[in-house]
């Protein structure tokens, strides 16, 4: 049996993911923050598919020691990984100022580039084990507003300014640059990407958005697909072996990334410094 990590799959794009990737026989092992959440998207899940390799683990990906700590409780239960999808994210409109973790990071930057990275690293030996490995981090269409974005090195701690939409594009912006630098430093484990459109979302998942920004939302659902469709990249990546690029869009095609993603120099950078943040020096 095949084995699979998804964070944030107890809810929408992750929680379809989860289901259909258990649909397909795979053990699938949620990273979650809510128990309770966690406990019904399993019971769920088994429900619906029959598979009963259903499972979760708990925890805050803001903070790094909570990472390194689900990574040994997956680990001292499992040799190998196959497949690990960094589906969780942090995206509040609602948060004006930012919040600091334990850690002295900014808790969007934190939670969207530097627990993915720390992730994968953790799972590097595990994913390696299985013959055909992968890392699928998720990206964000909502960068193709954006052509020419750059990363800005001197604001990814949010040190002089801070706004959680800028703040959610830089960090989708350096999770392509580390998932590129990785696929061409990795043989061993093939890295990919997501570009996510449009998705209708649960509301009531957001209940501190304003008024405005939730009609705002509604108006906006009528030109998006269910989690579910998403999912279906996401789990064609995982599954299959006909998509051998790195970036896909909604309809498995696969895109250019922004074009700032793809400065060598600047990934090595970014790299260099999440490495240092994370004690994963090589």
């Amino acid at each position: 049996m095949k084995n699979c990590i998804i964070t944030g799959g107890n809810s929408g794009i992750g929680f379809q993911a989860a289901m259909q990737i258990a649909e397909k026989g795979y053990n699938v092992t949620m990273i979650c923050r809510n128990e309770t959440s966690a406990k019904n998207a399993c019971k769920e899940i088994t429900l619906n598919t029959g598979n009963k390799n259903v499972d979760y683990l708990i925890a805050d990906l803001s903070e790094m020691d909570a990472v390194r700590s689900v990574a040994k409780k997956y680990l001292d239960i499992h040799d190998s990984l196959d497949v690990l999808i960094n589906n969780a994210a942090d995206f509040d409109l609602s948060i004006k100022t930012p919040i600091m973790t334990s850690d002295g990071m900014e808790k969007q930057f934190a939670t969207n580039v530097v627990a993915p990275f720390l992730l994968s690293r953790l799972m590097f030996d595990a994913l390696a084990k299985s013959k055909k490995g992968r890392i699928i981090n998720i990206s964000s269409k909502g960068l193709c507003v954006y052509p020419f974005i750059r990363l800005n090195f001197q604001n990814l701690n949010s040190e002089h300014s801070y706004s959680p939409a800028k703040t959610y594009y830089q960090n989708k912006l350096a999770l392509l640059m580390f998932s590129l630098y990785l696929a061409e430093i990795q043989c061993d484990v093939r890295v990919q990407a997501v570009r996510v459109t449009n998705v209708k979302i649960d509301m009531s998942r957001y209940q501190n958005i304003n008024p405005i920004l939730k009609q705002m939302y509604k108006a906006k659902a009528k030109f998006s697909i269910s989690p579910q469709e998403m999912a279906k990249v996401y789990t064609a990546l995982a599954t299959t072996e006909d998509y051998s690029g790195f970036l896909y869009d909604e309809n498995l095609r696969e895109v250019r990334a922004n074009g700032s993603a793809y400065d060598k120099s600047a990934q090595k950078r970014l790299y260099e410094l999440l490495c240092e943040k994370t004690g994963q020096n090589d």
